[in-house]
């Protein structure tokens, strides 16, 4: 019989939902491999895992909809959101280092340009800054320009690096 698997700390899986009782359910393991999918039914009290819904299963989603669960990362992430901008000045650089410095992230410059002209291409980017201890990720263009960084973590090498795709 399959089951769910708990780990201890937020540390001990890439991914994860915490729950209200405040029990962790391993979702992306540090391996980077997908443990258990949001819409698979399992029994919460056993951790038996089903093959189809039934009276005495939950599902991540449905846990989560619920709010007896919530989402839960490996790393710190800090995210600045701005739309569909047309032009990156000196004043708004400076702001997007504030703004994470607030959060606890001594965000640069290069890493920001990086992204910012990634996604002016409507390329997704990633820069990986190992001095400071961040990765600072951006969708393509064809989202809002936003800006979304996460500190290092180790077992997250295969998608914490610099990059433009």
């Amino acid at each position: 019989m399959e089951k769910i698997n708990f780990v201890k700390t937020r540390k001990d899986a890439q991914w994860g939902v915490q729950l209200s009782d405040g029990r962790i359910i391993e979702v992306l393991n540090k391996e980077g491999v997908f443990v258990l999918r949001f819409d698979t039914p399992f029994n919460l009290e056993t951790g038996e895992i089903y093959k189809k819904e039934n009276e005495h299963s939950v599902t991540l989603n449905s846990l989560l909809y619920d709010k007896q669960g919530k989402r839960i990362f490996c790393y710190d992430q800090a995210d600045v959101d701005f739309g569909f901008i047309r032009t990156m000045s000196d004043a708004r650089l400076n702001g997007i280092i504030r703004k994470f410095k607030k959060q606890g992230f001594n965000v640069t410059k290069e890493a920001i340009l990086h992204n910012w002209n990634a996604w002016g291409r409507d390329l997704k980017s990633g820069y990986r800054d190992d001095e400071n201890g961040y990765h600072l990720f951006t969708p393509c263009g064809c989202n809002p320009f936003s800006l979304r960084a996460t500190t290092l973590e180790d077992c997250c090498h295969d998608w914490q690096k610099t990059y433009v795709c």
